[in-house]
């Protein structure tokens, strides 16, 4: 992978390898002054030790080219050239392009300066594939700070890496180059020809698909094909190396942005083991809206600035040396005449390398023969003497000196084809570089090796083998044979060449011989002829060959820890060790070991937790006021746990009959009188139901509902459902009188009683109920089902008549169409006796079975299918069990923690020992009863690695409950091997005294747990959702919102159902399959099966009265059955379907989206679809919003007020304050004399008050049409002490007017009591509009109606998709569910319908901290036994090594070098016992490397020098220049987040604020280089010593393509030992990146180790202080700490350092806590309270606190 140099300071910036530059240029320039200057700064980059990074991104309009061997042919006047350009800018009008294209760049830097670090394969892997630019990728590796110029082999392996990590990872994508891009290399040949290789090789020598067919990205063939196989995002360089390109390349980004997809910077991606980053840039309007203004100078300026000037380029004559004429055509025809010759010579299987080689050098020197010949001064250069002065040394070449330069390249070439890679990587390290005489002709072969390939390619009729095409030339080895022919054999080295090489060159260069069909090139020997140097020697020192500065001596510290032994024990066998005495080992510091005794974030003694936590529990323990808040606080989790129960409570009313079958006894002999009863409250209400029907058929309705779920009698119930059926008909009928009025809902009643009547009372139905049904039936135009229920039914003579009131449809597609959500399931009737509130599904059945046998399941089921049932049955059995049982629910957010205790503290009330309560809580923000409960709550925000932890740890069962694993059988599978680890464990320690220390349980337990130990991890997969999700897309046409349906299958394609199929989970409703069937139809009218699909002749729906949703489901499947067969068959057909089902859409700007937001919400209030959640990923956004529909309210409130209103408001106040305050003396004059007309006064102020409050209620009264609230649903008390636990939160003024309102908003970022106030609010239906991020997402019980996706995010991925949209539609809450995509581009919706849930990897388990805290834990614990077999649990079973035995080993590598770090670095002893700063660090892991870092900084004492006080009134303060830097250093080594390089386009522009970080101060910086160099030194011997295990034949392959170069050394050939001595160390790097010179050495500045030994540099404490892209663009770190404590603002940082508020928010306060638990450490690893280190962190803490608050830190 061509990641960052991770290791890369400032030494690493560009072109610090060595490069291959001369200034000789060719005249065929082009106008880019200001590119050839900055490619002239290259040209020197032999000569100079670097070139800053900074110089790279000050251009700003081009790339900067490391011209290999600084190949340009002279230019007799490039002022000439210059002003001809210019002029022709002038006459072709290109100026407004360039206008046009400046502009663009400004757009692009601003797009991309704001791009996200996103995991680029973490979603859509397995639908959608991405697009990488052909010539971006060729750029990004040619500039590679590993690759050494005209190492061709090396190259392609950099490219191999690059794409094989992706491929590694199950990416899908194509390549694509640009013919036009071609043109843009014309002054750079040797990246012509590499480009040109690169095409053939990935062509004939991988499996990759590429594209070479587009002209470029404006044509028409490219529109299809973006048309056809949207991609998801196009990895592209933002940089080229000209201006030219640039622009190109700036051209081909709005393109895509336009076409709606998302920018990924190659320049910037990073990987990892099991992942890809990289910097994302979505898709706005804006870049739409610029492309539809700008198309036409586009086009323009792509055509004629960029593609018309090349070809007018290519136009001009070539000049070598100034006068030598080059014709590039005459070349072109030469070439093909020699390749028909050679073609004769070498007919089949001819090495590429052989061939390109004998042609270019046949053709080259037969060419520059005849340019020499017509030159003027032909005979003068001819007959220059063999010794030149320095005016000669300037002079062209002559014949028989290119003759011997091409000699050597052919020998060379020999030496490709004949050395295996490990000789070849031995190969020594000289320090010079082509003579600037050469570039010319070098550059001239280079051209006709680009001319050769083309041709070669053209011939279809010569089988050539391409394998070579890697390793093509080879130009550090050809110089290294020009250095010994030169220096060494003129001074007497006369060594052999070896007989096999001899005649392989010999037969070689007679091919040349023959194709040139000249003979004054001289034969193959001797290979030198003449004595005109070709090497000139660098100016800089060269490198002593074999030095290994700074690397230790091979071998590890020996260590003693049994733990070591157990794990890595099958490595440590078969590598060497240091000796007692050796100086590494003695040195060892023998610190005194480190014991924790005191509390960290509390400074108080540690004690044993449980015992301190539950005297503190006590009543007796705390104040009054702690007393009150604690009582407080159970009191509303018992009110917020009643807000979740409305489901069991409808449930447990809903099936009040089947509980009388557990009470039957008892209910016999009280049937008959409740029978009457209900018969008599029947007859009292139907008169008033039927009555409320006729006048308002929805409210009659829902009240006939109402009178049926509380009726327990079935005789009474038929009753009242045929009264109902039979208002229902008349209804209908008179609807059918007035046409205009006809209301679908009445017919879907209808039917829908029949469903009931027939299903659940057909043994009540008698024959005249039965011709009634039949009869509605009939009427309602379903003859087919009337006869099939009543076949008696008799013909009508008025049948003309009753047509009118048929729905002009067949049954089946009526209930299909309209009744889906209500067509009848097939479920259990048989009651569980473990569930007493509903009848549980046999899957859930299933988990009730895993409880009660003590196992453990993995649960994988959608939302709202009722999966979490299982936990709270499993809490119940537990507290029922025993007062020491505990249950341990872990949540991934706070919010869904906050459910499950309001949950938990309303479902159970048990007696308990004193000091013990029923439930705590333990979350970063808040904690309480932590360990004297029994059912522990643990949640918040956690990595995913801490999950996996988790679950390796414990040893008890466990239920793992989720709804979006794509692999529930990988997981499983793991975890049942981490029981039967456990199992193992525990079996060994069964008869130890460990056993009994770990579980912790009463002796009958203890048997019961021997007794029947139960080990098995079950699998409980459920797959079908309850309810229908329909979809709808929302479009702004002219301030009015088009909602279209948007049909599921619209989201698919050909190619993805061709490859992948439909979705398992892709659920079509039954009114979208009538939609499927339809367009089917319509797009295939001779479809042979339409009569058979059609809905009245489908076989489970033909004359059924009664279609289940198992039979839609059925039908469901044969659609998709039939599609897929449609694909095989004629997929056109399928393309044409999918277009038709497509939606209509418009698209309009965000900001008018936006602005109608407000005005969309009261679409949906009139839909009836609210209430609903509106998700976005913006903190800002998410408030913004709520805040914008609460304005519109008013707005609307006070445009229907009367305009007096406000006046009469006024007046009524000063009334009633008047009124208020004269009462107030009446009442104080009333108790000094008591007399009748005091009274009567007080009593008229009374009622006048009263009256006065009475008229300004009606004013102050919200019209329903300016509110979302529902006033009848919570009562006005409960309502206020609800609200009432908002007072003292941040901005509670704010919510609390949205509440009033019935909005509310939620995210992360709010304060515990406001979110819980906002959750329960909304389940209680009070507030029905929320915008929320994805703390709303992940299992919280909040159902809605409707959720609403308000804009695109690169977060919106298929996993939060799924989670978010499962909020609607919630079982026993909505029949169906609606989901809006309001802001989300079309290919988006289309993604995210279509592609499956990521699959489970795993995440890379280990860190050095943690190794560190893992000994810790073996080093301290009172069972050893127990902490070492939880310790090797972690190290064992990773998920990511599971199945992975070379993941396993790489995970080994890394442990290894992680104790050998901490020993070294003084953690850890030989013994592996904890000292020093090892809790330092340890409490700090989450920051790795910092917390190293800063544990280096407190040692050198640097942080005592900058900590300088001032008193003040006695007190020590630190001054702001102090605090300031005091930030800086800790910004620097905890607040890194980085910003693409292209940011510093806009260093001119940016405001007061800090955007970009300054650097660490020079001191600080010097420690850290000191650190970093100390790390180098260790990890480099670690290395060394592990390179032996590395893989060596896959070493020698290329990643990707496979081709091998290794072999048998060649032995015979003194010259070739002479060459590859290998003198220099190269044990641990990549023998491909050897052939750039780069060794051991350079393994800390470059990314070139062996690739099988799998130790990623990324995971060493490494504190990069200038991180760099490949081609070594420094990338800033983000100054949004600085700037926040500057400017004590977090607005600044969404303004100026491109952060959302939310985002902005939890990096300060993450950031804050940090400060805060190094000032507690600080001060518990000082005894001196005063010291000044300790008092500057308390005085930061402090400042941090007041900015945001305590309780945000707290």
């Amino acid at each position: 992978m061509a990641s960052e140099p991770t290791m890369s300071n400032e030494k690493s910036s560009p072109n610090s390898s060595e490069g291959e530059s001369e200034s000789d240029t060719e005249s065929d320039s082009s106008d880019d002054s200001e590119t050839m200057e900055s490619l002239s700064s290259f040209d020197q980059s032999e000569e100079e030790d670097h070139l800053s990074s900074e110089d790279v991104v000050e251009e700003p309009a081009s790339g900067q080219l490391p011209c290999e061997s600084g190949m340009h042919e002279e230019k007799p006047s490039e002022v000439e050239a210059t002003d001809e350009s210019s002029h022709d800018l002038e006459k072709s009008g290109l100026t407004e392009c360039k206008r046009i294209l400046r502009a663009l760049s400004l757009n692009i830097w601003k797009t991309l300066s704001k791009s996200k670090m996103v995991s680029l394969l973490k979603d859509f892997v397995e639908s959608e594939f991405f697009l990488i630019d052909g010539d971006s990728l060729l750029i990004t590796c040619f500039l590679n700070v590993n690759f050494k110029k005209g190492q061709t082999l090396h190259f392609f392996y950099i490219v191999e890496q690059f794409l094989h990590d992706f491929i590694q990872k199950e990416a899908k994508f194509v390549i694509v180059f640009f013919k036009d891009a071609e043109n843009l290399y014309y002054n750079y040949p040797e990246i012509l020809a590499l480009r040109t290789l690169l095409i053939y090789h990935l062509e004939y020598n991988t499996d990759v698909t590429i594209h070479t067919e587009f002209s470029n990205c404006l044509t028409q063939e490219w529109e299809m094909f973006l048309k056809e196989c949207y991609p998801y995002f196009l990895i592209v360089s933002d940089k080229g190396i000209t201006a030219h390109q640039t622009d190109f390349l700036n051209i081909l980004i709005i393109h895509a942005l336009q076409k709606k997809i998302n920018i990924v910077q190659i320049l910037g991606i990073q990987s990892d083991v099991l992942r890809i980053y990289g910097y994302c840039a979505s898709s706005l309007y804006m870049h739409k809206l610029f492309f539809e203004m700008h198309e036409i100078q586009l086009q323009h300026a792509l055509h004629a600035y960029i593609k018309e000037y090349y070809q007018r380029l290519q136009q001009r004559e070539i000049f070598l040396y100034g006068h030598l004429k080059l014709n590039l055509g005459e070349m072109q025809k030469e070439i093909h005449q020699t390749l028909s010759l050679l073609l004769n010579q070498w007919p089949e299987g001819a090495d590429v390398r052989s061939v390109v080689c004998s042609i270019s050098c046949a053709v080259t020197l037969k060419h520059y023969k005849k340019i020499l010949h017509d030159a003027q001064d032909y005979e003068n250069l001819n007959t220059c003497t063999e010794n030149h002065n320095t005016q000669d040394s300037k002079k062209p070449l002559t014949l028989k000196e290119a003759a011997d330069l091409c000699r050597m390249h052919c020998l060379s070439v020999i030496f490709l084809q004949h050395l295996p890679l490990f000789q070849r990587a031995k190969g020594r390290i000289i320090t010079y570089i082509w003579d600037r005489t050469l570039v010319p002709f070098l550059r001239m072969l280079v051209r006709c090796q680009f001319f050769i390939l083309k041709q070669l390619k053209a011939r279809n009729n010569w089988n050539v083998n391409f394998t070579g095409l890697p390793d093509l030339t080879d130009n550090s080895l050809w110089k290294n044979i020009a250095y010994y022919y030169e220096i060494e054999h003129n001074r007497g080295l006369n060594l052999e060449l070896g007989n096999t090489l001899k005649q392989e060159y010999e037969e070689l260069w007679n091919t040349v011989l023959t194709l040139s069909e000249e003979d004054d090139f001289g034969g193959s020997m001797p290979v030198r002829t003449t004595s005109r140097p070709f090497l000139t020697q660098k100016e800089t020192s060269p490198r002593v060959p074999g030095s290994n500065q700074g690397i230790h001596k091979l071998g590890l510290i020996p260590l003693k820890a049994e733990i070591i032994e157990v794990y890595a024990g099958d490595i440590l066998s078969e590598l060497p060790f240091l000796s007692s005495d050796d100086p590494a080992v003695t040195s060892l510091s023998k610190k005194k070991e480190f014991d924790e005794l005191t509390h960290w974030h509390s400074s108080r003694p540690l004690s044993d937790d449980f015992e301190r936590t539950k005297c503190n529990s006590d009543a007796k323990s705390k104040g009054d006021k702690e007393r009150r808040d604690m009582q407080k606080l159970h009191h509303f989790y018992h009110v917020f746990g009643k807000s979740l129960k409305i489901l069991q409570d409808k449930r447990k009313k809903h099936t009040q009959t089947n509980a009388e079958k557990f009470i039957e006894e008892n209910q016999k002999r009280q049937l008959a009188k409740l029978e009457k009863k209900e018969e008599e409250r029947w007859k009292n209400l139907s008169v008033y139901i039927e009555k409320e029907m006729k006048e308002n058929p929805n409210s009659g309705i829902k009240k006939l509902e109402d009178f049926l779920q509380t009726c327990p009698v079935k005789s009474v119930k038929f009753a009242a459902e045929m009264v109902g059926l039979d208002a229902c008909f008349k209804l209908w009928m008179e609807c059918c009188l007035k046409p205009e009025s006809r209301d679908m809902n009445i017919v879907i009643n209808l039917m829908k009683r029949i469903h009931i009547i027939y299903q659940k009372y057909s043994e009540l139905l008698k024959n005249t109920d039965q011709r009634k049904l039949a009869k509605y039936l009939k009427y309602v135009g379903f003859d087919n089902l009337a006869h099939s229920l009543y076949p008696q039914v008799q013909e009508s003579s008025t049948e003309k008549d009753i047509s009118k009131y048929s729905v002009c449809m067949g049954a089946a597609r009526f209930q299909l169409t309209y009744m889906g959500h209500y067509l009848l399931r097939e479920e259990r009737s048989d009651p569980d006796p473990r569930v007493h509130h509903f009848i549980p599904d046999t899957w859930q059945r299933e988990l009730l079975d895993v409880v009660d046998n003590n196992e453990s399941a993995v649960i994988v089921a959608p939302t709202s299918s009722g999966k979490t049932y299982a936990s709270y049955y499993c809490m119940e059995k537990i507290l029922r069990e025993s007062d020491e049982g505990v249950i341990v629910y872990v949540a991934p957010t706070k919010a869904l923690v906050n459910q499950v205790v309001g949950t938990i503290c309303s479902l159970f009330t048990k007696a308990l020992p004193k000091g013990l309560v029923v439930c705590g809580v333990f979350t970063r923000d808040y904690r309480h009863d932590t360990l004297n409960c029994q059912v522990h709550c643990l949640g918040g925000e956690i990595g995913a690695e801490v999950w996996e932890h988790l679950l390796v740890m414990i040893r008890c069962p466990f239920l793992a409950l989720s709804a979006t694993i794509s692999n529930p059988e990988h997981l499983t599978e793991w975890l049942a091997l981490i029981k039967r680890y456990w199992q193992h464990v525990e079996s060994k320690m069964e008869n130890s005294s460990s056993l009994q220390n770990v579980l912790k349980v009463s002796k009958k337990q203890q048997r019961k747990r021997i007794e029947k130990p139960s080990y098995r991890v079950r699998l409980v997969w459920y797959t079908e959702r309850y309810n229908d999700l329909e979809k709808y897309v929302c479009s702004l046409k002219d301030n009015d919102f088009i909602i279209e349906h948007y049909h599921p299958c619209a989201a698919l394609t050909v190619n993805h159902v061709k490859k992948y199929g439909i979705p398992l989970d892709l659920g079509i409703s039954p009114r979208e399959s009538i939609l499927l069937y339809d367009a089917m139809v319509h797009v295939w009218p001779e479809w042979t099966r339409m009569q058979e699909l059609e809905p009245e002749e489908f076989s489970c729906f033909k004359n059924k009265i009664i279609i289940t949703r198992a039979d839609a489901k059925k039908y469901e499947e044969e659609l998709k059955a039939e599609i897929i067969h449609w694909s095989q068959l004629d997929p056109s057909k399928v393309n044409q379907l999918f277009t038709y089902l497509k939606p209509q859409t418009f698209d309009s700007a965000e900001i008018e989206k936006q602005r109608m937001f407000p005005h969309f919400v009261e679409k949906l209030k009139e839909m009836n679809r609210l209430p609903a959640i509106f998700f976005s990923f913006n903190i800002h956004s998410v408030e913004f919003s709520a805040s914008r529909l609460l304005t519109h309210l008013i707005s609307k409130q006070i445009t229907r007020d009367d305009p007096n209103s406000e006046r009469e408001k006024k007046i009524l106040n000063k009334k009633l304050w008047k009124a208020i305050k004269s009462q107030k003396r009446n009442i104080a004059a009333y108790f000094n004399s008591d007399s009748g007309a005091r009274t009567q006064r007080i009593i008229l102020l009374e009622a006048e008050i009263k009256e006065i409050k009475k008229n300004l209620k009606k004013h102050y009264k919200i019209s329903p049409e300016c509110t979302y609230i529902d006033h009848t649903v919570v009562d006005y008390q409960t309502l206020a002490k609800i609200l009432h636990r908002l007072r003292g939160t941040r901005q509670c003024y704010k919510l609390h007017s949205l509440l009033k309102r019935g909005i509310g908003y939620h995210h992360g970022s709010m304060e515990l009591r406001q979110r819980q106030v906002v959750e329960m609010l909304f389940r209680l239906k009070h507030v029905k509009v929320i915008t929320a991020t994805s703390t709303l997402a992940l299992g919280i019980n909040m159902p809605c109606k409707s959720v609403v996706f308000m804009e695109d995010s690169v977060f919106l991925d298929a996993l939060n998709f799924r989670q978010m949209s499962g909020r609607a539609g919630r079982r026993g809450e909505d029949l169906i569910g609606n989901v809006f995509f309001y802001d989300i581009p079309l290919p988006k919706i289309e993604r995210l319908l279509k592609s499956n849930v990521p699959k489970l990897k795993g995440q890379f388990p280990l860190s050095i901290s943690l190794v560190l805290r893992l000994m810790l834990l073996v080093a301290k614990a009172d069972d050893k036994e127990d902490a070492k077999a939880k310790a090797l649990s972690v190290l064992q079973y990773s998920l990511m090594s599971f199945k992975q035995p070379k993941i396993n080993f790489m995970l080994k590598f890394y442990f290894i070098y992680s104790l050998q770090f901490l020993v070294r670095e003084e953690y850890l002893n030989q013994e592996c016992i904890p000292i020093g700063y090892s809790g330092l660090v340890s409490h700090l892991h989450y920051h790795e490397p910092a917390n190293f870092v800063l544990v280096s900084l407190l040692k050198k004492g640097l942080f005592h020098k900058l900590c300088i006080p001032t008193k003040i009134k006695g007190q020590k303060s630190f001054s702001e220049d102090v605090m300031e830097t005091l930030v800086v250093v800790l910004a620097n080594l905890f607040g890194r987040h980085y910003l693409p390089p292209c940011v510093k386009n806009f260093k001119k522009k940016f405001s007061h604020s800090v955007v970009i970080l300054d650097d660490l101060p020079k001191e600080f910086a010097a420690v850290v280089e000191e650190h970093n160099t100390r790390i180098q030194e260790n990890f480099g011997s670690f290395l060394l010593t592990i390179s032996k295990l590395a893989d060596m034949t896959k070493e020698s392959q290329l990643p990707l393509s496979e081709i091998d170069f290794s072999g048998k050394e060649c032995e015979d050939s003194e010259l070739v030992s002479h060459l590859m001595p290998g003198t220099e160390s190269r044990a641990a790097v990549s023998p491909f990146a050897c052939l750039s010179n780069i060794t051991d050495q350079d393994l800390f500045d470059v990314d070139a180790m062996l690739r099988t030994i799998d130790v990623n540099v990324q995971n060493i404490p490494f504190l990069c202080l200038n991180k760099y892209d490949t081609t070594g663009r420094k990338c800033p770190l983000n100054g949004y700490v600085l700037n926040f404590y500057k400017n004590r603002s977090l607005s600044a940082l969404t303004l100026d350092n491109w952060l959302n508020m939310g985002d902005a928010f939890k990096l300060i306060r993450d950031f804050a806590l940090t400060v805060q638990s190094i000032r507690i450490s600080l001060s518990e690893l000082c005894d001196d309270e005063d010291d000044n280190v300790v008092l500057a962190f308390k005085q930061l803490s402090k400042a941090f606190n007041s900015i945001l608050g305590k309780k945000a830190i707290d």
